[in-house]
């Protein structure tokens, strides 16, 4: 494939400005991030061993199971509904995954797994270690592949996008799991997201996320490299799509992908061909004193969820659409090619399947 040069070109596109609201001020703790949004703009939030539920404006507490101390959420759908794991100090039985709905959570009957994602069927699916990948479904928890492998998203279609054991993508539908590959030369692959058209997000590196391109798939034109935001970022990685085909993540050069104070990460917008810096889209006076830093989701009204620094404190953000501008392409030359425990929905942190530690 031949990479498109964004600097050969200065027309106009139109794209939204953005509000920033301060998720992470509303949890009261230094560190908070958000994991997931659906179409309302309600939020799914982890902080340092806590979890929320966010929606118009207040901020609920999500309760650990019975017996457990400890937990995190990881995907929300429509109807309002979280799933997330739980633990325990003082409990032993693994990672206990949980449906969070009406103020209520309840344990699902899977044992040692973690949920990844719920979509608007209440379909669920996950990891799990006797499982190995799994969706949950009218009660039943069906394994869909082997051990080590994992679920990490899904649609309303009940098409399946996760890691397979042999560390790269795959698609799952109709009882038939294909294996995405990779883009050229890399060795490595995760799919993070899929929406309701069969489009797939994730990365694709040489050895893993740390030295990835961020990628968008679809059957009719394979993997596509999205580049990275600048000519000197080392890595990028795709985290969420919506149903117009928006993808945010981020891209940057920091290994340390919750660094409080926002050096060498930026969160990032694909719309229309054109890969943004969401920092350089918040409409004058409403970025909150944030550095964007990794976008997590999208929804289908546009609005965008993540994690920032602010004044040396790592907390989640809500962007949501202001207006529409019309602004130059940018002009880093970012290529764009015809193309836990307590758990977050970024793939570096994902292949962590098998710890047994409250914080990923």
């Amino acid at each position: 494939m031949t990479a498109i040069s964004l600097t050969a070109s200065k027309s106009a596109l139109a794209v939204s400005l953005y509000s920033v609201t301060d998720l992470g001020s509303l949890t009261k703790e230094a560190f908070s991030y958000a994991t997931d949004i659906n179409d309302s703009g309600e939020v799914a939030i982890n902080s340092s061993g806590r979890s929320f539920f966010y929606s118009n404006g207040s901020l609920q507490e999500i309760s650990p199971l019975p017996g457990d101390s400890g937990l995190a959420v990881t995907g929300i759908n429509n109807l309002g509904q979280v799933v997330g794991n739980s633990v325990g100090n003082n409990n032993f039985t693994g990672n206990n995954p949980f449906v969070y709905s009406n103020g209520i959570t309840q344990p699902l009957p899977i044992q040692n797994a973690i949920p990844y994602a719920i979509n608007n069927r209440t379909q669920i699916v996950g990891g799990a270690e006797e499982l190995g990948p799994f969706i949950y479904s009218d009660d039943i928890a069906t394994s869909i592949g082997t051990p080590g492998t994992v679920a990490y998203g899904l649609n309303n279609l009940g098409q399946v996008v996760g890691i397979l054991n042999s560390n790269t993508a795959f698609l799952y539908e109709n009882g038939q799991t294909t294996n995405l590959g990779t883009l050229p030369g890399d060795g490595y692959s995760v799919a993070n997201d899929i929406n309701d058209l069969g489009q797939v997000v994730g990365s694709s590196g040489l050895t893993g996320v740390d030295d990835g391109r961020a990628f968008l798939y679809s059957s009719s034109t394979g993997l596509q490299d999205l580049g990275r935001l600048r000519p000197t970022d080392s890595f990028s990685l795709a985290a969420g799509i919506n149903n117009l085909g928006q993808v945010v993540g981020f891209s940057g050069t920091n290994t340390d992908f919750f660094a409080p104070d926002g050096n060498g990460l930026r969160a990032f917008l694909y719309s229309d061909n054109t890969l943004y810096d969401l920092n350089n889209l918040i409409a004058p006076g409403s970025d909150a004193g944030f550095t964007l830093t990794a976008a997590s989701a999208i929804n289908n009204n546009g609005q965008i969820v993540g994690r920032g620094a602010v004044n040396g404190e790592l907390r989640a953000f809500l962007l949501t659409p202001t207006s529409s501008v019309s602004v130059p392409e940018p002009t880093s030359g970012v290529p764009i090619l015809s193309f836990g425990a307590v758990v977050t929905l970024f793939a570096a942190l994902k292949r962590k399947r098998n710890s047994s530690s409250a914080f990923i």
